[in-house]
C-alpha cells in the first residue's frame, strides 16, 4: 500500500526539519531511535539523546532545507531535500523506518554532492567532538577533515571539469 505525502507519519519530521524546530524535530522520533550517517558505516548516533545532539549541530550549519519527495509505504520511507551549507548546496537521500506507533525508528542518511559531504563533516566534526568531553578531540577532528574538505572542493573545482568538458550526455 502507498502513502500518500498528506497522510505520511513523516509528514511531521519533514515540517520539523524544514522549519529548523528541534522540539517538533524530536516528537518525531522513538525513544530507541538510530540515525546512521553519511559520512561513515562506524559511525551511528543512538537514542534520542544523541539524536538531539546530531540535529541541534546540523540546524546550526544548514539553512533552506527544503524536501522534493517522500515516497514508500506506511513502515518506510524515502525522502530527498536540499540545503544549504554556506554557499555550497547539498542534496540530501533519507531512508526513515516507522515503527507501530507512526514514530520514526531508523534514519539512514546519504549526502551529494563529495565537496557539500565533506564541507559538513568539517562543520560538524569539531562540534561533534566537544561534546565527547575529550580534550583535543576537536582539534584532531578539525585538523583531518578540514583539508579533505578543501581538496574535495578543489577538485569539484578544477579536475572534475578536465574530466567532464566536452563530453555529450
Amino acid at each position: 500500500m502507498t502513502v500518500h505525502i498528506q497522510d505520511s507519519p513523516v509528514r511531521a519530521y519533514r515540517e520539523a526539519g524544514e522549519a529548523h524546530d528541534l522540539d517538533a524535530l524530536m516528537a518525531t522520533l522513538a525513544d530507541d531511535v538510530i540515525f546512521r550517517s553519511p559520512l561513515s558505516a562506524r559511525a551511528s548516533f543512538r537514542g534520542k539523546e544523541q539524536v538531539r545532539e546530531l540535529w541541534s549541530a546540523v540546524f546550526d550549519v544548514l539553512s533552506g532545507m527544503r524536501y522534493q519527495s517522500d515516497v514508500g509505504d506506511e513502515r518506510t520511507r524515502m525522502l530527498t531535500a536540499t540545503a544549504r551549507l554556506g554557499r555550497q548546496e547539498l542534496h540530501e537521500a533519507a531512508m526513515l523506518a516507522v515503527d507501530d506507533d507512526g514514530l520514526v525508528k531508523e534514519i539512514t542518511m546519504w549526502i551529494r554532492p563529495l565537496p557539500a559531504l565533506t564541507a559538513l563533516m568539517a562543520a560538524l566534526g569539531p562540534g561533534l567532538a566537544r561534546a565527547t568531553g575529550r580534550p583535543g578531540l576537536p582539534l584532531l577532528v578539525g585538523a583531518a577533515v578540514k583539508p579533505l574538505a578543501a581538496m574535495t572542493r578543489l577538485g569539484d573545482r578544477t579536475l572534475v571539469p578536465l574530466l567532464t568538458r566536452g563530453r555529450r550526455p
